[in-house]
């Protein structure tokens, strides 16, 4: 009964909706939660950013292995790298685009997953800003995401990914299933021979938070099936604004984009690889692990990741999501 009444509490704070951050929301999904919990062994209530984009088949999929449909999550509005109305519950600024929402709904307790779009980092970069864990794959939806191609706001091509924001490692680890096919148990592969891993340097050649193109072909020239890159960035939009809308003026806007912390998880997607971004202790820092979009490589990566997860801020915790808060 005390579980009900805390599904019951993530629909009444979404309707509540204190901080614009759902579109809509889908009372009834609580009907859904016992037969997944007797099913599944778990229920967990899932946000789709705000978009025709992803497909209902993936929603269905989702809803039945254990991830229920429950909100419309709102989006930066054009897909921007900032969403100007939505705003950073941590630092009190502009939160981080565009799957901003889809972000801010997982931060809360409101959903314990999140589905978005990542173009240029719209998926890890969100959550990196919050402590939270992004994943994206073009695996996921392959042909459906390649009939969605544009132009980023600096000039390059790209097809969106589908990914995902959760708070927890285990959470992302189970949502794999549906988005993959990917079933990973607590016995581990032998990730730790055969497979080369690269640290990428904060300092030095190629500048991580320089222009986009030479980290383009930095990663389609140093990623081949088998090696996984570990890049440390952040902090996310804490000391300045990373929107290439904002930094295309002229040096010095160029200068303090540069200072928002987006480094590779701005190209992971464009190159066409996979990443997952696992938090640190340190405000909107993150590692992004970085791999080929093979799906030992993905289940690799996320062996490594078990070793390199630390623990949430207990802090955060109890004061943003005690829902008693906002009744």
């Amino acid at each position: 009964m005390e579980r009900m009444e805390t599904y019951a509490k993530k629909t009444f704070l979404a309707l509540k909706n204190p901080y614009c951050t759902v579109n809509k929301v889908d009372p009834k999904v609580i009907d859904l939660v016992a037969p997944s919990l007797q099913k599944h062994g778990f229920a967990w209530y899932t946000g789709f950013k705000d978009t025709p984009v992803i497909p209902g088949e993936l929603k269905e999929r989702l809803k039945e292995t254990g991830f229920l449909p429950h909100t419309a999550d709102k989006m930066a509005l054009g897909g921007r790298a900032v969403d100007l109305q939505l705003t950073n519950p941590i630092t009190g600024k502009w939160m981080t685009g565009s799957s901003s929402g889809t972000a801010l709904n997982v931060f809360y307790g409101i959903n314990d997953a999140g589905i978005g779009t990542d173009g240029g980092g719209s998926v890890l970069a969100p959550a990196a800003a919050l402590n939270l864990y992004g994943f994206i794959s073009p695996l996921i939806e392959q042909n459906h995401m390649r009939q969605h191609s544009k132009a980023s706001t600096d000039g390059i091509l790209f097809s969106p990914s589908l990914g995902a924001i959760t708070r927890d490692l285990k959470t992302m680890e189970q949502i794999l299933n549906p988005l993959l096919g990917i079933s990973l148990t607590e016995e581990s592969m032998d990730w730790e021979t055969g497979w080369e891993w690269k640290d990428v340097p904060r300092d030095g050649q190629p500048d991580i938070y320089g222009h986009r193109e030479p980290l383009i072909e930095y990663l389609k020239w140093i990623l081949r099936p088998g090696t996984i890159l570990i890049s440390r960035e952040g902090p996310v939009d804490v000391n300045a604004m990373g929107d290439s809308i904002y930094g295309h003026f002229d040096e010095e806007t160029k200068q303090r984009q540069a200072h928002s912390g987006k480094g590779l998880m701005r190209v992971v997607n464009m190159c066409g690889k996979s990443a997952l971004t696992i938090p640190t202790g340190e405000l909107g820092c993150c590692i992004v692990l970085i791999c080929e979009s093979k799906k030992e490589d993905i289940k690799a990566m996320f062996q490594k990741a078990r070793t390199l997860t630390g623990v949430r801020s207990h802090l955060i915790e109890r004061y943003f999501m005690n829902f008693d808060m906002y009744f």
